[in-house]
């Protein structure tokens, strides 16, 4: 039997973000990883899973495509000569469709620069085959936005139903292993019609896995992002080569499908093959052959820049150390082993190897061979398991609502109940928030101004300017009009969740507290600046205009004065606070108490 003529191995690289701007040692390791570690590993192919180029301006606030950037990207693939080492098989991400106006566009240069951009400008197939004849599918799934609007309006993947065919039709009549790669995670791709991406992917019986990046670990939070899906695949999401310096060692060996990640200059690499990650429980592909190789023989593949002294394997530390036979011309390692010694519960492999130079690298590898399955960490799969569509939408509502059901509750309740006023001093806290909502709801000329323009944020649009260069494109809560053409972007309602929860609600607090302290102040009383019953709500609303100043300044180096200047979001919020700060200030006691209809003395027992 030969041992390796089911064994495929190949690489994969995520927002690797070339900038001409910033951390230009992200180029120079690259090139270090095109030349040093491709020799070294020999992967049948490279999974560059978008976010190729930065695409942001100095200031990190504007984007555009730079072509410094994208020819630094080709020049590091043409000088390591990848071509001619492995085949590599690149997508675009989020940052790569900044600002281009179509798939022609002159700034698409993901066209021009890109190994694959020129004869698949989207998704598409390609399949890898190692000396055997074993086969894998490569699909690579573009859900980049068309036209790619700015950032921040770019951070959702969207799959029309065309694209949604398109993928279809490249996974139907295979008997190979589908591998699946994107740049956005399955939860970052809206799709129009009944279908998601899951379920596209999980419907074809030969996915294994689908591999991805664009959370960047959510900047360290979630250093490893795994999960196995409900439809029968496994999600990977890979950590950013940008800071991290991160790629991945994926194998398809005996039916059974591993990986590891690894940081960049890391030697020895080392990968069990088998026996198998316990959760990784992907669709059986093993044939008869495959289970008696793997019941006879633990599989390891092992790296490193120099030839390697030994592999050293441990199980549950009950041994000495065992040495490891190599499979002469290629990496694999393999020992014979008791398989029915470990037929039951949790186990412990451990890997040291060592190469010639001294480089050592030791691993713990968890297996069981009964299906004792130890449960991934919930925060490192629920990132990848939620729908962000619905979250953010969620979200948006809720607070949409925090900020306009309290408004119209206490209107009511002050028109059409008997409700009294009481400024005892052990209130408690409900009914002292409940006060102040009364009387900011009382006001007519308060209460209008806020109704009708937080029903207005609920509708837009938000701001209309230049969201790609020379078209003029409208940003409602829902998506953006450009070009005649809806481009859903949920990331839209957590722009509007951190408006309402950032401006708006305080907003209320601020004006409602000012009314109320207004209420308690002796007529005809001269206060001082420090005497003041208001300076610190004063204060506090100082500071909130300065907070949406510097958002609109954001806004501007994002999109630019029209859709600043036309930009109620944001921009109208500041003169609209202001006037209704102002309205606080000059209202009478007597106008708040007519208003509430307090015409007599306030209850005080």
């Amino acid at each position: 039997m030969n041992l390796t003529n089911r064994l495929i191995w190949f690489l994969q690289i995520s927002d690797l973000h070339l900038s001409v701007f910033h951390d230009w040692e992200r180029v120079t390791e690259l090139k270090e990883f095109c030349e040093l570690t491709l020799d070294t590993i020999k992967p049948s192919a490279v999974l560059a899973s978008g976010d190729l180029t930065d695409a942001k301006k100095k200031d990190g606030i504007g984007s555009t495509q730079y072509e410094g950037e994208w020819l630094a990207y080709h020049n590091v693939l043409t000088s390591g000569k990848v071509s001619e080492k492995t085949k590599w098989l690149d997508i675009r991400g989020n940052h790569d469709s900044f600002d281009v106006n179509n798939l022609e566009s002159p700034k698409n240069f993901y066209r021009k620069y890109s190994e694959q951009g020129q004869s698949h400008p989207r998704s598409y197939k390609y399949k890898v085959t190692n000396h055997a004849g074993m086969s894998l599918n490569m699909i690579a799934v573009d859900a980049c936005l068309d036209p790619g609007p700015k950032r921040p309006f770019n951070f959702i993947g969207n799959l029309d139903e065309p694209e949604i065919l398109q993928l279809q039709s490249l996974a139907n009549n295979t008997k190979d292993p589908i591998v699946w790669f994107g740049h956005y995670p399955t939860s970052c791709i809206f799709t129009s019609g009944s279908k998601t991406v899951r379920s596209i992917i999980g419907e074809n019986p030969m996915s294994a896995v689908y591999l991805c990046g664009h959370l960047h670990t959510l900047g360290g939070l979630v250093p490893q992002m795994y999960t196995m899906q409900n439809e029968g695949f496994a999600e990977l999401e890979l950590a950013d080569w940008k800071d991290g310096r991160a790629f991945r060692l994926i194998a398809f060996d005996q039916g059974s499908f591993s990986f590891i990640d690894v940081h960049h200059g890391q030697w020895p690499i080392i990968l069990v093959t088998n026996p198998k990650i316990p959760w990784l429980t992907i669709r059986n592909m093993e044939t008869e052959e495959d289970r008696k190789a793997n019941i006879k023989y633990i599989r390891i593949l092992a790296f490193s820049v120099d030839p390697i002294k030994h592999v050293l394997v441990q199980i549950d530390k009950e041994y000495e150390w065992r040495n490891c036979s190599h499979v002469e011309g290629s990496p694999l390692y393999i020992i014979e082993w008791n398989y029915n010694a470990y037929s039951s519960g949790l186990h412990t492999l451990t890997v040291r190897v060592e190469d010639i130079q001294g480089r050592k690298h030791e691993i713990n590898h968890p297996f069981s061979l009964d299906n004792s399955t130890p449960g991934l960490k919930l925060f490192s799969q629920w990132p990848l398991n939620v729908y962000f569509p619905d979250v953010l939408l969620m979200m948006f509502v809720i607070a949409s609502l925090a900020n306009l059901l309290p408004l119209i509750v206490y209107r009511f309740v002050s028109k059409c109940t008997k409700y009294r006023i009481n400024y005892n001093a052990k209130l408690s806290l409900i009914k002292r928030y409940s006060r102040k909502m009364i009387l900011l709801s009382s006001v007519n000329r308060i209460f209008y101004t806020l109704l009708l323009f937080y029903i207005y944020l609920c509708i837009g649009p938000w701001a209309v300017g230049e969201l790609v260069t020379d078209l003029i494109g409208w940003v409602f809560p829902w998506g953006i009009y450009v070009k005649g053409k809806l481009i859903k972007d949920s990331f839209i309602y957590a722009y509007g969740f951190g408006q309402i929860l950032t401006f708006q609600l305080p907003l209320n607090c601020i004006l409602s507290h000012r009314l109320d302290k207004r209420m308690q102040s002796l007529p005809n009383t001269q206060y001082t600046f420090v005497t003041s019953p208001y300076i610190y709500v004063d204060m506090i609303f100082f500071f909130l205009i300065i907070w949406q100043i510097v958002c609109c300044l954001w806004f501007f180096g994002a999109y630019g004065w029209i859709a600043t200047i036309f930009g109620p979001l944001k921009t109208w919020s500041i003169f609209i606070a202001l006037w209704l700060w102002n309205e606080t200030r000059r209202i009478t006691i007597n106008e708040i108490r007519y208003a509430t209809g307090v015409m007599e003395k306030l209850n005080t027992n």
